[in-house]
Parts: structure tokens; C-alpha cells; sequence
């Protein structure tokens, strides 16, 4: 009987620990958007922040930069960082990180290259573009 009681204390504990994980998780994402399609424009009101996720690979000279800075009345950028992949693979490639916050109404557009920053005057090997629309 004991056992059956502490299993079932045990076991609804585990439960509601799951069930407010789940929730913070999605308040957290509620917070801060997460974009990595094609889909655009992307709409948000004032003061959420959003995340550009591009796949990368550094070992390969190449770095994911901003080609046209957007108004920053609009949208500003937070920060980029690179996250290596979860692999022992030597030269396996990841993900940039950008991160950025919608401060007012307007629209304005996100345009990155993938380039080799040394090699001027070579066209980019990738582009992304972006158009945020603030509400």
C-alpha cells in the first residue's frame, strides 16, 4: 500500500514538473520569436525580440554579415553568435545566431550575405533577406 501511494506521489510530482516546464518553455517562446523559413514578412508588435537562425560553417572562411543595415528605429540588432553542431566531425558546419528586436511601427527589411570577408568584389555564395513588419 505504501508503495503504491509513494509511486503515484512520485509519479504525479513528475507530472506537474513536465507540465510547468512545458509552460515556461512556451511562455519563453512567446517572448522571443524563432524564424529559420523563407516565409516573409515576419510581423511582431514593439519590443519582442526575434531570431534569425542561417546554417554556417567557418572552417570554410565563410561569415554570415549584414549587406544593408535596416532602420534601427524599426529593428535593431541585438547580437550573432556561431553554434558549432553537436558532432566530433572536423569542418562540420552549425548555425549563426542572429538576434534581433522590433523597437517601432514600420517595416523595414534584413538583408545578410554569406561572404569570405577578405575576397572583395566576389559575389556573395548566399544571401537571406527578411522583411519585419512592426504593428
Amino acid at each position: 500500500m505504501k508503495k503504491t501511494v509513494l509511486t503515484v506521489f512520485v509519479m504525479t510530482c513528475l507530472l506537474i514538473l513536465f507540465m510547468s516546464h512545458g509552460c515556461a518553455q512556451e511562455s519563453a517562446m512567446k517572448r522571443k520569436k524563432v524564424f529559420s523559413g523563407s516565409e516573409t514578412p515576419f510581423v511582431m508588435k514593439a519590443g519582442d525580440e526575434f531570431v534569425l537562425t542561417l546554417e554556417s560553417n567557418p572552417t570554410t572562411g565563410y561569415r554570415w554579415q549584414i549587406a544593408d543595415k535596416p532602420d534601427e528605429k524599426i529593428v535593431r540588432l541585438i547580437g550573432s553568435e556561431y553554434k558549432a553542431p553537436d558532432t566530433k566531425l572536423v569542418g562540420a558546419g552549425g548555425n549563426e545566431i542572429w538576434t534581433f528586436r522590433a523597437e517601432g511601427k514600420g517595416k523595414a527589411a534584413i538583408n545578410l550575405i554569406y561572404v569570405r570577408p577578405w575576397e572583395k568584389g566576389t559575389p556573395p555564395a548566399k544571401t537571406a533577406n527578411v522583411t519585419i513588419v512592426v504593428d
